[in-house]
């Protein structure tokens, strides 16, 4: 049985390239759920087999897979309404729409002071 601890491990898979992958996956992973507020993961699926095929193993060939899920942000939604040729319109089609223009400012005539 291996005395070497799992931190160690991961640490000295693929020259440290696992490790690496890891931690920059769940910096991401942390600002997308600070960004979202919803969760997600980060899953490290270590495989282990046998080098040659035989009774007496005494050399294993380990692989990795980093996966990293992140939060989905809220999608927006649009209204649109249907026309009578079944089209979309922004504007309700039987709706009349309203003739709008800018008005004046008006300045003040005469300033009244407050008295203490």
């Amino acid at each position: 049985m291996s005395n070497k601890a799992f931190a160690v491990i991961v640490q000295e898979l693929r020259d440290g390239r696992t490790h690496s992958e890891l931690s920059t996956g769940l910096n991401d992973l942390l600002a997308a759920v600070a960004m979202t507020g919803k969760g997600g993961t980060v899953t490290l699926k270590i495989e282990v087999k046998p080098a040659s095929k035989g009774s007496e193993v005494d050399k294993v060939m380990i692989t990795d897979k980093v996966t990293v899920t992140l939060p989905k942000p809220e999608r927006g939604t649009d209204v649109y309404w249907l026309t009578s040729d079944n089209e979309l319109s922004r504007s309700h089609p039987r709706q009349s729409s309203l003739d709008l223009r800018q008005a004046p400012s008006a300045q003040p005539t005469t300033l009244k002071e407050a008295i203490q």
